[in-house]
Parts: C-alpha cells; sequence; structure tokens
C-alpha cells in the first residue's frame, strides 16, 4: 500500500505491481460491457468508472469508455500524500504523471465545475486527459524542464524531471484565463512556472 513516506522509486513499484492485475480485470469488464451494449450504444460510445481497491490496497479510479471498434481505458491511482489527495498515472514509457492536489483544485475552481468530491473531479478529468501530449519549454535546471499539456477546456502547467521519469502537474488554466493580451499571458505562464519548477522532483 503506497504511504506519504514512500520514496518515488517506491511508488513506481508498487504501482507497477498492480498494472498486471489492474488491466486485466479491466480487460475482461471491457470485454462484457461489449457484449452487452447494443450496435447503437457501440456506435455513440458507452463510458463507465469503476473503482477497484488492489490487491495490495491501493485505490484506483478507472474509465472504460467503448465505442465501435475501440475500447479506452484509463486507470488512475489516488491516495492522500499526508498534505491532500493527489492522483498518478503510470504511461507506457515508464513515466509517472504526478496531479498534485493543487492541480485538482485548480481544475474544478477554473472550469466552474462546482465539484465537492474529489472522486467527481477526478472522473470529470479523466474524460478530458483522454490523450496527453506534454510539450516541453524551458530546461531550468540539468534534465528538468518547464512544460505544458493542452486538453479541450485550456492548459495544464507543470515540470518534467527527466531523471526521475517524472511528470509534475501543478496546476490548470482555462481558456478565459489565457484571453490575455500575448505579453500578459507570458507573464502569467512565467510567473506560473517559477513557483513550481523548484519542487520538480518531489512529490508534494
Amino acid at each position: 500500500m503506497i504511504v506519504p513516506s514512500m520514496t518515488l522509486e517506491e511508488i513506481r513499484k508498487e504501482i507497477e505491481k498492480d498494472y498486471p492485475i489492474l488491466y486485466r480485470k479491466l480487460g475482461y469488464m471491457s470485454e462484457d460491457m461489449r457484449k452487452k451494449l447494443s450496435k447503437q450504444q457501440l456506435l455513440n460510445g458507452y463510458e463507465t468508472f469503476f473503482d477497484y481497491r488492489s490487491k495490495y490496497k491501493n485505490q484506483w479510479v478507472n474509465r472504460i469508455c467503448v465505442f465501435k471498434p475501440h475500447v479506452n481505458i484509463q486507470c488512475m491511482l489516488v491516495y492522500h500524500n499526508g498534505k491532500g489527495h493527489v492522483g498518478i498515472v503510470l504511461t507506457a514509457k515508464r513515466n509517472l504523471i504526478y496531479h498534485t492536489g493543487h492541480f485538482f483544485s485548480r481544475y474544478n475552481e477554473r472550469k466552474n465545475l462546482g465539484l465537492v468530491t474529489f472522486h467527481d473531479i477526478i472522473c470529470h478529468y479523466l474524460v478530458e486527459s483522454n490523450a496527453i501530449d506534454i510539450q516541453e519549454m524551458e530546461e531550468v535546471a540539468p534534465g528538468v524542464f518547464t512544460m505544458f499539456a493542452v486538453v479541450p477546456s485550456g492548459i495544464i502547467m507543470g515540470t518534467v524531471h527527466r531523471p526521475f521519469s517524472l511528470i509534475k502537474a501543478n496546476t490548470f488554466l482555462s481558456h478565459e484565463m489565457l484571453n490575455h493580451r500575448q505579453t500578459e499571458l507570458k507573464n502569467l505562464v512565467k510567473e506560473t512556472m517559477k513557483k513550481y519548477q523548484e519542487t520538480a522532483g518531489l512529490l508534494t
């Protein structure tokens, strides 16, 4: 089970122990869903969310989306790091995408979602973050870069720590916030990045 005192590599190993079992389970569930859905439902697409407590007592929030002929599965591990709830995704390249509690708070606030529970915020975010293309920007320390990623309703901002294979999603800016003049936007991005780059390799 993941606990706040764990190191990044301990967390990575814990996640990798869960993944094979989790993906098999979600694969069985998605095939079962496909068999039960009508042709029209398959054409329109059907999604469901599934909470799973793993054999190693880790909590996962998962999304299964079935649409002919594809099946999309997303998994996010959630835990309390001693300060607040966070969400972690392991990518195909073994990068950890670490979403801070601050990120989810700003996502909920700046999209005016008005969601009350952390679980509901994650489910909403999973729908929008099906495919994230990370764009590295300025190298602020050896192997550490500021980064952004575009989603339909705005941009995710944070850092990439290459030596740790860690991507941190620190905050979220909505399209409304981006509707500034170019100089104002540049200053906003610069201030945001400066605030978070010093904690690029920390799980906080």
